[in-house]
Parts: structure tokens; sequence; C-alpha cells
């Protein structure tokens, strides 16, 4: 495989075109910190011998792909029934910065795929890194390739595609690290699961001994209430001649019979007698505990709130010492469940504010009343205050869904109201929901043609743009813009209608009019004297014509004579150099070389000298210039290497040699 590791974006996929749908769909991934405004691609449909069956080079514009996220682009293509794949490839990125990347091969890496096939080795690798793993990481000669499959320049250290960085993958995700992890994860489990099986073995073993400790417990209090109850009786034959004893130890046989109506009418009638009362209380809280617990385990259907809310005050009030206010908490944790099924939202979070914080049950209804809640501000069409309820919910049941769907639902009515901005904010946040993706192509295609008859033309096509391969928003877009590139030649403005007829390079004579604007352009600055200027409009033209030809050329030419005459010798071999040839342009090349080449020499630069002479090396001023550079550059050499000593030894000599002389 090759790849070229500088290429700002990632083609991630790519779908066939169908007879419906005539275009090739691409996922992108911008892996720079830049934004990308456009791309072009070349698309290639293969049959299943990789034979091409189809071929087409286009550049989408708006694609508006954010740093480091995906996007897509849409390239039109014709589709074949016997292709069963897509080969992309880009060729050129334009950031939103203006700046350029173009595809070169020299930059083109040949690097191995690390993708493994399925099996114990990568559900092993996905365990660890995750699903979006697709083989271990891979040190190559040039790149190495991460555990996601992306190929990395060795310069870069975070993986473009999934922002991992390469230190920890080569450490945490290499063959032996994975299988490492996962036997440890699996013996985590091991243990956990062998913990989970004796904290319940030694849970049964309390509830046996508990059992065991209340049946004798039970034994303990039946055989002391019989010898109580004997007692009883013979006292009472003793003391009261026994009716009003036996009428009460019939209560409490009743009450021990589970008798509790029974009981307390026998207790009634007995109001006054020593020992009624308590008798009285202790079997009313004990209706009231039958009768909650009763309530615990009904339906919620089948529960009437009147009658808990009684249960719950009789267990709060008979025989305050003896009260059971845990039984009463929960009998109200119920009544709150019945109001909500009720749709009594209101009064079951009225009623759960009332509860101890630590009742069992009661955080989990209070997140039921909330979504209830958020369903009901859902029905009313009060779709900001549900959303917030649904969010706040987090995972719990569809609350996340329901979350979307309120920005759904929220979305269509703003379409229906013509709120398309509102529409396309709303679906903009939920982009992976039903069609939100083609909602928000339709309102950017109605809200086109909205400005459209308005005669907002600019923001009308912008829209268009945004809407992308819906409908015919493409073909509008490029009619809006092609009407205004023919306004503004209409008008002269060559200038703002040269880049318009660029971009639409391929519809109808647009590659005329942009060499027409292009030309006249450069005419006119030509005409002003601004020949660095007339030649750079001419420099980047598909193909050329005598007329550009021409005018270039002597933009050149008297633009390097121009820059000469102000002292710019440079600058005026740069541009004499392209047009080198024509006219007298070689003898001023010539010339201009041997002056930057003296200037060079007088400044002691011996190499820059020699590179201006080295392309007119041939003529005679030049080797001259060049002797006497080699001859000036031998001079400082033999100078810088005269130590002082020698310098002073030397000058004595001569003024020795003078004195001898005079004598």
């Amino acid at each position: 495989m090759r790849i070229d590791l500088s290429c700002p974006a990632e083609i991630l996929g790519a779908e066939l075109p169908a007879r419906d749908r005539p275009w090739v769909d691409l996922t992108l991934l911008n892996g720079t910190d830049r934004g990308i405004d456009s791309c072009e691609a070349t698309v290639r449909l293969l049959d299943r011998e990789g034979q091409e069956l189809g071929r087409t080079v286009h550049r989408a514009r708006a694609l508006a792909g954010r740093p480091y996220g995906t996007f897509r682009m849409t390239v039109p293509l014709e589709p074949n029934s016997d292709a069963v794949s897509v080969q992309a490839r880009l060729d050129k990125v334009w950031f939103e910065d203006h700046d350029v990347w173009r595809r070169n091969e020299k930059n083109e890496a040949e690097y191995e795929e690390n993708a493994l096939p399925p099996g114990n080795d990568l559900n092993a690798l996905r365990y660890v890194a995750g699903n979006g793993a697709a083989g271990f990481p891979s040190q190559q000669a040039r790149l190495w390739v991460c555990v996601c499959g992306r190929p990395n320049g060795n310069g870069e250290y975070i993986c473009r595609r999934c922002r991992r960085q390469k230190e920890m993958i080569f450490q945490q995700y290499n063959r032996e690290s994975v299988l490492r992890q996962v036997r440890q994860r699996e013996r985590q489990l091991d243990l956990k699961t062998r913990f989970v099986r004796e904290e319940a073995a030694q849970m049964q073993r309390i509830r046996e001994e508990e059992y065991y400790r209340k049946q004798a417990e039970k034994r303990r209090r039946t055989r002391l209430g019989a010898a109580l109850l004997l007692a009883l009786l013979l006292f009472g034959a003793v003391t009261w001649a026994g009716v009003p004893l036996l009428r009460i130890l019939s209560a409490d046989q009743a009450f021990g019979e589970n008798r509790l109506e029974d009981a307390e009418k026998i207790l009634m009638a007995l109001e006054g007698f020593p020992g009624a009362a308590e008798r009285i209380g202790q079997v009313r809280l004990a209706a009231a505990r039958r009768d909650g617990n009763a309530a615990l385990g009904e339906k919620t259907e089948n529960l009437d709130g009147e009658k808990l809310e009684r249960i719950a005050e009789r267990l709060r009030r008979e025989d305050a010492e003896a009260a059971d206010g845990l039984l009463a908490d929960r009998v109200d944790l119920r009544r709150a469940e019945w109001l909500l099924s009720r749709g009594d939202v209101d009064a079951a979070e009225a009623l759960l504010g009332t509860l101890p914080a630590e009742t069992a049950g009661l955080e989990a209804l209070k997140t039921e009343c909330a979504y209830s809640r958020g369903a009901a501000e859902k029905a009313e069409k009060h779709y900001d205050a549900a959303r917030a309820v649904f969010v706040a919910l987090g995972d719990y049941r569809d609350a996340a869904v329901q979350a979307k769907d309120c920005l759904y639902e929220q979305a269509l009515e703003k379409t229906e109201a013509g709120d398309y901005a509102g529409a396309i904010a709303c679906l903009e946040q939920i982009p992976d929901y039903l069609d939100s993706q083609e909602q928000i192509a339709k309102n950017h295609y109605i809200e086109g043609l909205t400005l459209e008859n308005a005669g907002e033309k600019e923001a009308a096509r912008q829209a268009y743009l945004a809407a992308g391969a819906y409908e015919d928003a493409a073909g509008r877009a490029r009619a809006i813009r092609w009407s205004q590139a023919e306004s503004l030649l209409a008008a002269g403005n060559y200038e703002e209608a040269l880049p318009i007829y660029r971009e639409m390079d391929g519809d109808g004579d647009a590659r005329e009019k942009w060499l027409l604007c292009a030309t006249e352009m450069a005419r006119a600055a030509y005409r002003a004297r601004e020949y660095e200027r007339a030649a750079e409009i001419l420099s980047d033209l598909p193909e050329d014509t005598k007329d550009t030809i021409n005018i270039r050329t002597r933009a050149l030419y008297n633009g390097a004579k121009a820059a000469a005459e102000q002292g710019d010798l440079e600058k005026a071999v740069e541009m004499m150099e392209r047009v080198a040839g024509y006219g007298d342009s070689n003898k001023n090349i010539r010339n201009w070389r041997i002056a930057l080449a003296e200037a060079a020499l007088d400044q002691g630069e011996w190499e820059k000298a020699r590179e201006w002479l080295a392309p007119v090396a041939d003529h005679s001023n030049a080797q001259k210039l060049m002797r006497r550079i080699d001859k000036a550059e031998a001079a400082a050499q033999k100078s810088a290497e005269t130590s002082p000593e020698d310098e002073h030894a030397e000058a004595e000599k001569e003024e020795s040699g003078e004195s001898g002389g005079q004598e």
C-alpha cells in the first residue's frame, strides 16, 4: 500500500452510486488543526477484477471540515451495475485560511497494513483498545501504523485518526501487553465471581440461622403464652368471678389467631377494663401492619390512595411507643407510585419530599417522576423544558433518545414556522438521529428558495451549497454563481469576475471568460506600468493564448528593467530570467549578474560572488572577475594565516634594509 503522509485529510469511506443517487458519498477526516473549505478528488469505479469502469475528477466546496473532525463530500458519478468498489484519492485540499495542499508522488511512502483477520487476536485487541481497533501497532521504515489502522509519519507522536499517543499505543496495545491485560481481567472476573458466590452462601447461612432463631423464639412465646393464659384464667376466676377476664382472654386468643377485627370488637366492649386500652392499641397497630404489608405486595393499579394514606397514619399514630415508621414510609412510597400511575406528578413528588432520604426505592421513584414530568412537558410541546429534564436523567431508560427527539420535534416545528436557521441549529446537535441529515439539507434548500425569491442571491447560494446534494440545490447554486459572474463581466469588473469563472471551469464557456478577464486585467496593469502584477495575474492560467504570452513576456521584461533602474538587481535578474531569450534579455542578465558579483566581492562574500557568476561563467568579463575573486580570497586567507610576531619581524627586517641603504 502507498500513502501520502503530507495529505491533511483522510478518506474513511466511499459509497457506491445508485440509480436514484448518481453520486459517490465520501466520508473524510480532517487530520489538522485548520479548517478545510474545499477538496478535489479523483474517484474511480472498479469491477471484481479491479478494472476501471468509470472515473471523474471533482472539486467540492464549502465543506466546513472542522479541525480533527469528520465531514462529507459528494462527487457526481453515474452508477454502473458491474461496479463493486470505489477507489478515491485526494489531489488538492484548500484550507479556510486560503492555503492549498497538492498531491506530490515524492511524498508517498510504502507501508504494510496491520489489519488482523477475525479471530482471537482481534477479539482480544478490541476488548482492550475498543471496537475501532484494526490491528497491533507496527513500526515501519518511514512510518508507523496505529492500532486503528492509520499510517503516521515517524515525526508524528499522535495518531491523526484516533488521536492516541504513539508511546501509549506501542506500550499498551502490542500483542504481549494486550494478551497480558486480557488474562489479568479474566482473573479479576474469576475472583469477583468467586467472591459473589461466597457472599451469597454466607447470606444464605445467615438467613437460615435467623429463621431457626425465630422459630425457637416463636415456640418459647407460645409456651409462655399458654402458661400466662392459664395463670390469667385462674386469677380471673378467683378475682372477678371470670366474665370480663374471660372476654379479655378471648380477645387475646383472637389476636393470637390474627383475627384482629374480632379482637378489636371484644376489647371495645370492655373499654375501661384494666388492660383493654393497651390491647386495643396493639390490635390496631397489628391491623395497620397487616394492611400495610398487604399493600406493599399489591399491584399498583389495584391500590386505593385514600386507604394507603389511612394505613400510613395509623402506623405512625397507634401505640406511639411501638409505631412502625419504616413501614409507614414504605406505604407512602407505594402511594406515591399510585399517584404517579394516575399522572399526578406534582402530588407524587410532594409526597416523596416528605420521606427520609434512606427510604429504599426513593431515588428510583424520584427519577421516574422526573421522567414522567419530562414526558408531560414534551406532550405540551415545551421542548426546551422537556429536553433539560431528559438530559439530566442521563442513561435512564430512553431519556437520551427522548432528549434527541425533543430537538427533532422542535426542529420540525421551526421548519413549519419558517425559522430554518433555528431548525438547522437544533438538528446539528443530533446529526445521527433519524433523518436529521436530510432534514438539515431540506432546511438549507428551503431557506435558499426563500432567499432567492427575495432577491438575496448570494445568501441563497450559500444556503444551496449547504444543502449539498439535496434535490437540485447544487444546480441552483451554480446558476446563481454564473449569473453573478456574468453581471460582473458585463460591468467590466474583471477582478471579481475572474475567480468565479476560474472556480466554474468546465461549465459552458467559463474557461474562455476566465482567460478574457485575466487578459484584460493584465493589460490594465501593464498600461499602469504595474509589470510585476501583470505577470502575476497571468501566472496561474489553465492554458496560454498568443495575447497572454505576449503580455506576460513584455511585463516581465519591462518589470525587470524597472527593478534594475531602482537598484534592485536581484529582482531584476529573477524576472528577466523568466523571459530569457527575449530581446536583449540575455545581455541584461549577464551584466546584472556580473554587477551583483562585484558587489559581493566588495563585501568579501566570495562564495556568493561565485554563485552570481556561475550561470555566465563562459563570458570573458565573468572570467576576469572570477580571477579577481580567487586572488582576493587567497590574499585574505594569507593575511589571516600570518601571526602578529611574523608581521613584527618582517617590519624590523624592512627597517633594517632601509637603514643599510642609506649608509
